[in-house]
């Protein structure tokens, strides 16, 4: 079925979509695959009813369905396996597909296999969608595509000879691309790939860090040069003696393409010359690690070649994306409510509590992702108070209230069954003029479907709470 380096389907190909997921990604792949003449059918474990919305996307398309279960026959009789980035590797299915002899691949390689424009990539563990949507800005005509909800199949077929294209990597997606290439599949090289952050993440799905940051720095084995953040000393090591080019928040240095100074954004010209861009406060983004992001931005359009002027006004005119530090209310009594549901990491919680400033009152805890929550409770005591819930927040307010007891100062530490109680807890103890900010620093599953859902309750909450609604009951403990 690889042929030339390309995964080739003959007309009739049996195609088996294998998770079909809720962002798109899955709906995009049935259509082009449909498009190519193989008869495709698409199994999930979860019902209809959990997928409808995905499902009524592809009403008008012939497709065989089997929802709430997998079939030997769908799986183990197929011609090709389209394998949702979201199974993880220890999925036994996995292991029978491969020993019946049947290829798997993914709807990023299906899609990136034929791209033929420039394009450059963006992964690492926090700040991927905001880097890459800033350096689709600044590209004018950049598209932006892979993990941000828009799937490269749907674009790829379409593109002017003339596009350009910011691909947006988990390491998910980079575990199933580094798998294509060893089967034998050629990908064109991007321009450059830019590595946000490095710190544990997705343990529970790749196994163990090794493979994790494995994942994320197979995507560099493409070609292209690496694009980093100094000041990150795990990207540092791992980048090891890789060349690359850096982007920095503290001045230019060697190796910098990209800086603040003087509180304004420069970048290195061709013929090295620093060349102001823009003033660091016509950047509506909060926090120093979103000035990273977008120096990180500034660095990828440059690569595919970007103008001053063009950077310039993607820059100012970027409104900063849902559910990451996202002012949705103001009240009455001047609190802003700050969502940034994708805070998904400790580390990533803790930058945003530092972003917002004091006074602050933080909510966090949500499902365990197996990795060590004590650094969120100890920066968590700083704050004016820390509302914990769900699964992991018993660990996140143990290790707060311990800091508090070595420190003999801090802030209080709040204990919440739902989160609508929680919120209502963090709108009582914020002082006015302060910040309720919703920075989990881990993931969702445990009250939400995921860290949309999660933060759209809390806009719905803010927004209910700056037009002088009461929050809902339930005592908090302390």
């Amino acid at each position: 079925m690889i042929r030339d380096g390309k995964i080739q389907l003959e007309p009739g190909a049996r195609v088996t979509v294998w998770g079909l997921g809720s962002f798109g990604g899955g709906a995009s792949v049935v259509r082009r695959l449909l498009a190519r003449g193989a008869v495709v059918t698409v199994t999930d474990l979860k019902p209809r009813a959990e997928l409808q919305a995905a499902v009524d996307s592809l009403a008008d398309c012939d497709v065989r369905w089997v929802l709430g279960e997998h079939r030997e026959a769908d799986l183990l009789g197929a011609d090709l396996v389209v394998r949702n980035p979201a199974i993880p590797p220890s999925v036994g299915w996995i292991r029978r597909i491969r020993e019946a002899g049947v290829p798997q691949t993914s709807e990023v390689a299906l899609a990136l296999q034929d791209l033929r424009v420039p394009y450059v990539m963006v992964t690492g563990s926090k700040g991927k969608t905001t880097t890459a949507t800033l350096a689709g800005a600044m590209l004018g005509a950049g598209c932006v595509a892979g993990n941000n909800e828009h799937a490269l199949s749907e674009v790829v077929d379409g593109l002017a000879p003339g596009a350009q294209v910011v691909l947006e990597v988990s390491s998910f997606m980079a575990q199933l691309l580094a798998e294509a290439r060893a089967e034998g599949v050629r990908f064109p090289a991007p321009a450059a790939v830019a590595i946000t952050s490095l710190e544990p993440e997705h343990l529970n799905w790749h196994g163990g860090l090794a493979d994790y940051y494995g994942a994320k720095l197979s995507l560099l084995d493409l070609g292209g040069v690496a694009v980093a953040p100094t000041g990150h000393a795990e990207v540092a090591a791992q980048l090891g003696e890789r060349p690359a080019q850096w982007v920095s928040t503290e001045g230019p240095g060697e190796g910098v393409v990209a800086w603040l100074e003087g509180g304004a954004v420069w970048w290195s010209a061709e013929d090295g010359r620093p060349l102001r861009l823009f003033a660091r406060d016509e950047l509506r983004l909060i926090g120093a690690h979103n000035l990273a992001n977008a120096l990180l931005g500034v660095a990828l359009a440059r690569a595919l070649g970007a103008s001053p002027e063009e950077v310039a006004a993607g820059a100012r005119g970027f409104t900063p994306l849902a559910h990451r530090l996202e002012v949705v209310a103001v009240d009455g009594q001047g609190v802003r409510y700050v969502n940034d549901s994708t805070a998904t990491t400790p580390s990533a919680a803790i930058a945003s509590l530092r972003a917002v400033g004091a006074p602050a009152v933080l909510i966090a805890g949500g499902s365990d992702k197996g990795v060590d929550y004590a650094p969120l409770g100890v920066a968590a005591a700083e704050a004016t108070a820390v509302v914990c819930l769900g699964e992991i927040g018993e660990r996140i307010a143990e290790a707060a209230e311990a800091r508090l007891r070595e420190a003999g100062t801090g802030g209080r530490v709040l204990r919440a069954a739902t989160f609508e109680e929680a919120f209502r807890v963090a709108r009582e103890a914020c002082p006015p003029g302060g910040t309720v900010l919703l920075a989990p620093g881990t993931a969702s599953y445990d009250m939400f479907a995921n860290f949309k859902a999660r933060g759209e309750r809390f806009r719905a909450l803010a927004e209910a709470a700056s037009r002088g609604q009461s929050g809902v009951g339930g005592d908090a403990q302390e």
